[in-house]
């Protein structure tokens, strides 16, 4: 692709330094991997500014840089931007001609639950005839093919590139979690999207975004800067920050829903069942009334539920659809997913909850399907906001009869000093450690297992029949971080092997 091509749109002023008349091969923002030909986009980081590395991509072959400012000591073009990040994604769509253009994109923003909805939505966008593509936090899937995802929301190049391949294979649907990492870095600078759904928010990435404030904002852009003229946002009605969204677009005359388990919006539910066998309910829905059964476990399931049946109402897809698609998903990897084992009468979840309030959503869930005692197993991860971990203890504290505390994703932090931060929240309530004997007589406390596995085995041993055995905060998660390496450790293969499966 020519430059002229490939910099339409970008806005960037003329070029500093010597004139390139050949082709560009590929775009690059990583000068680790420039290759001879590339675009080289010099991004600020947040640690470190890409122009730092701009002589080191020339000296590997990029013929042309785009940067925030001038930099006179390389000897290709410089072409000089307002803002690398925005550039960087109209380059990338440019590069791939625009495939972008050719789907039809649903969005899903929120701190919990963006995955299940996401999947929910994708299901019944194929329920209705679409062929789909999926992008998330679990996995990218499409036509048939499953990858790896490296971040809930990739960066712009292999976005693009991604979009490109999908068109190529025939999708015309693309269901993606929009993550406020990526709205704040405009990863998703120039998409449209034909509806989204912002599900909740709660405290999370504070190590990131620094406030509340900060990390709604990133969440408003999508609906402020990425839904098209005539798209619908879909919001919870029941969350504060969703509903300044709802109000501020119903005052620009923009389409705007609100999801309400309480019956605070345009979509509810009644004759909610909720059971250990799954979800039945019918919605109350602007398109009419829409009996459904979920295999799916929980009150906030059928939160989920609502925010997906909205956003496909309001793109277009009917009330078959929406049921159809709905009972198709047995199953969310890591999201309230059970665990078979040969325990009679012990129900046992995996669950992805790792912030304060997805922990007490998924233990109210749990404690609604329990005859016995709730059992919960959760920790926190090292190197992020260190600020949720005694409201994390707060919760187990509140809404589980035995707590047991281990370790999560520790990364470069000492696991026993992660504990030792969560357990002012839980002695806040009153519960003091104990030992296993004393746990398995009934006594209140918590028990502290710094080992994973042997937490999920302790905790498998304390159950009983009637009891819920809830593994919290990894979920999908096929590994653990622990001292910067990541090592093989699943979850649900631990709970099963605990539970005799």
């Amino acid at each position: 692709m020519k430059l002229n091509e490939l910099l339409a749109g970008v806005g960037t002023e003329p070029p500093a330094g010597p004139k390139h008349k050949g082709d560009v091969t590929g775009v690059c923002h990583d000068s680790r991997a420039v290759k001879p030909g590339d675009i080289y986009v010099a991004v600020p980081g947040t640690k470190v500014d890409g122009i730092n590395f701009a002589a080191e991509s020339v000296g590997k072959g990029a013929i042309a840089v785009v940067a925030e400012k001038d930099i006179p000591e390389v000897k290709v073009p410089v072409f000089k931007v307002t803002s690398a990040r925005k550039a960087l994604a109209l380059i990338a769509a440019n590069f791939y001609k625009k495939p972008a253009d050719e789907l039809t994109l649903l969005g899903v923003t929120g701190t919990n639950g963006k995955t299940t909805t996401a999947w929910l939505l994708e299901s019944i966008a194929a329920a209705g005839g679409a062929q789909t593509g999926l992008l998330g936090t679990i996995e990218n899937r499409f036509a048939g093919k499953k990858l790896g995802p490296t971040h809930t929301t990739p960066d712009p190049v292999q976005l693009h590139k991604t979009f490109r391949e999908m068109v190529d294979l025939g999708v015309d649907t693309v269901v993606m979690e929009v993550s406020s990492h990526a709205l704040t870095q405009d990863r998703v600078h120039g998409l449209t999207f034909r509806a989204a759904a912002f599900t909740n928010l709660t405290r999370d990435h504070l190590d990131f975004h620094k406030d509340m404030e900060s990390y709604f904002q990133a969440k408003r852009r999508l609906f402020t800067d990425n839904l098209s003229a005539g798209g619908v946002a879909v919001v919870n009605g029941d969350d504060t920050h969703a509903v300044r969204i709802y109000s501020e677009l119903r005052g620009l005359k923009r389409m705007a829903w609100k999801f309400s388990r309480s019956g605070n919006g345009e979509i509810s539910a009644a004759g909610v069942e909720l059971t250990s066998s799954g979800i039945k309910a019918t919605l109350k829905t602007p398109a009419g009334d829409i009996a459904i059964k979920s295999s799916l476990i929980g009150g906030h399931n059928l939160e989920n539920i609502l925010a997906a049946a909205g956003v496909a109402l309001s793109a277009g897809y009917s009330r078959r659809d929406v049921q159809d698609g709905i009972e198709r998903v047995m199953r969310v990897p890591g999201r309230m997913e059970r665990v078979v084992g040969r325990m009679p009468g012990v129900v046992a979840l995996v669950d992805y909850a790792h912030t304060d309030d997805a922990l007490r959503k998924a233990l109210e869930s749990a404690r609604a399907v329990t005859r016995g005692r709730l059992i919960v197993v959760f920790g926190c991860g090292g190197d992020r906001d260190e600020g949720k971990r005694p409201l994390m203890g707060e919760a187990a504290a509140e809404l589980a009869d035995v707590p047991v505390i281990t370790s999560d994703n520790p990364r470069s932090e000492d696991p026993d000093d992660i504990i030792a931060e969560i357990v002012p929240g839980l002695e806040k309530h009153g519960l003091r450690r104990m030992g296993a004997a004393k746990a398995k007589t009934g006594e209140k406390g918590y028990l502290v297992e710094a080992d994973r596995s042997a937490a999920i085995a302790l905790a498998a041993s304390l159950a009983k029949e009637g009891d819920t055995l809830l593994i919290a905060g990894k979920g999908h998660e096929p590994y653990q971080e622990v001292a910067g390496e990541k090592k093989h450790f699943d979850d649900v293969e631990e709970a099963t092997k605990a539970l005799g499966g």
